[in-house]
């Protein structure tokens, strides 16, 4: 698909899923959202957006749009947009946030699964909601991943497309 076709299905589907995982978040601080685990997240994300084609496979999550092992990117087929989800698997990032040094691990064991909220292309950051593992907590968090930090691991970003978007897209 070209980066155009990507870009109506996301701004068809995405919104919706974007829009979907945003009210879970609110909706967690007074219930479980899913099973509390990320693909519990995105299973109850995408129970509530009839448009939205689920996953084949606990692996594959759509048209892979964006893929980064440790600093070197492999696929940018279009940009990161809201709606779209977010794969690390075992990452760690480690950069500066102003003049204080950060290192953070996601994804170790099982892969961290999350929605795009939003996306800076200029600074590369993509902000994404996803399940909380933070005992006694709201069960979905907004966190934000600086690809450019990544040392290790891998970050991938999947636009769940159907056949049936394919087809609306090609005519």
């Amino acid at each position: 698909m070209s980066p155009e076709e990507l870009k109506a299905v996301s701004n068809r589907v995405g919104a919706q899923i974007c829009d979907t995982a945003t009210a879970l978040l609110e909706r967690s601080r007074r219930t479980l959202v899913g099973n509390g685990s990320y693909a519990g997240f995105l299973s109850a994300v995408f129970a509530m957006v009839p448009s939205a084609q689920p996953p084949l496979s606990p692996t594959e999550y759509g048209y892979l749009v964006y893929a980064q092992t440790g600093g070197m990117v492999h696929t940018r087929a279009s940009d990161i947009m809201p709606g779209d989800v977010i794969v690390l698997e075992d990452a760690r990032l480690k950069g500066h946030k102003g003049l204080h040094a950060y290192s953070m691990s996601a994804g170790e064991g099982t892969p961290c699964l999350g929605v795009v909220s939003d996306f800076e292309a200029k600074k590369m950051k993509v902000k994404a909601l996803q399940a909380n593992q933070h005992v006694g907590q709201a069960t979905v968090e907004s966190v934000s991943y600086r690809l450019e930090d990544l040392k290790s691991g891998s970050i991938k970003v999947c636009l769940l497309v159907s056949f049936a978007d394919i087809l609306l897209t090609s005519r």
